[in-house]
């Protein structure tokens, strides 16, 4: 008589020797044929890597060490004034498919630190808050040990699953399942399926920004720029804190030296924007911010 699969799958999560990526493909194969898409979902996710930043689960965002790249000196912290926008750069989310992730560590070696770039926007952000000519590269260092926990948890949820399938009476016959243990598992679907795995930035619609020269911010009028700022979906407390901010640094005379404190905002924007917590692709939103208020100051 051959070993249920759901008995198989609980065996190889509990060998760490046992290939990641194999346990996934068992614990896909029982997801389909029990009809529990939910977890047949997130099984696809870590497998084929995660394509938006609302559907990352909390055990794969985790916290960098923020560091420029200095020609001469090699890393050197990177201080954020700002807590609020320091907390928000220095997390990384981890979209790579677990087997990208084995890749990585395979490739780090003795390593103890990976770094991970920030997207083109959110560096060109970060560069311009800096001010002055010697704009250095930022990045973000990370612990590989942080990967490795990442990987760990994975393999710990698909134990962790196996186990409460066989507690609702789940075990299959081989590879196959009988009636009544699919009918068991539709009619508790919410006892087997995925309970947290959900993403850490709630219900954020994506969606892409149009940009046109049309948009009617008038030189020097902040209600303008305030008004075309709301139709982009930023919250009044973003667009009071521009308000502020331009009210504390000189104006701009050109577009990309902003003050201290606008270019920190546009980051801060940027980075919501990376995120999912605004709701414009990341690739629209550098050039969004800083035409507006290129505009404003009659650039």
């Amino acid at each position: 008589m051959s070993t249920p699969i759901v008995v198989q799958l609980q065996e190889m999560a509990s060998d760490s020797k046992n290939h990641l990526p194999d346990l996934l493909r068992k614990a896909l194969l029982i997801s389909s044929k029990l009809g529990l898409n939910d977890f047949r979902s997130w099984v696809l996710s870590e497998l084929n890597g995660y394509q938006s930043a609302e559907d990352i689960p909390n055990y794969r965002v985790i916290g960098s060490q923020l560091k420029v790249i200095n020609p001469y000196h090699g890393y050197q912290p990177f201080i954020i004034e700002d807590g609020e926008l320091a907390s928000l750069v220095s997390e990384v989310k981890i979209f790579e498919s677990v087997e990208s992730l084995q890749h990585l560590i395979s490739r780090s070696n003795a390593k103890e630190q990976l770094t991970f770039p920030f997207p083109p926007e959110q560096k060109a952000a970060l560069m311009r808050m800096q001010g002055g000519f010697a704009q250095l590269e930022p990045t973000r260092i990370i612990g590989s040990n942080q990967v490795k926990s990442v990987l760990e948890q994975v393999r710990t949820q698909l134990l962790d699953w196996a186990l409460l399938l066989e507690s609702q009476g789940i075990l299959g016959d081989g590879i196959n399942f009988s009636a009544e243990e699919k009918a068991i598992a539709t009619e508790n679907q919410s006892a087997i399926n995925i309970h947290n795995f959900q993403g850490v930035l709630g219900n954020v619609s994506g969606g892409s920004v149009s940009q046109t020269m049309s948009m009617t911010v008038t030189p020097g009028n902040f209600d303008s720029l305030a008004r075309y700022f709301r139709q982009q979906e930023v919250n009044e407390e973003d667009i009071r804190s521009l308000e502020l901010a331009i009210s504390q640094d000189p104006e701009a005379t050109r577009t990309e030296a902003f003050g201290p404190k606008v270019s920190s905002w546009i980051g801060k924007m940027t980075t919501k924007a990376a995120d999912g917590t605004w709701s414009v692709s990341v690739g629209a939103a550098g050039s969004l911010l800083a035409t507006a208020i290129s505009k404003f100051y009659g650039l």
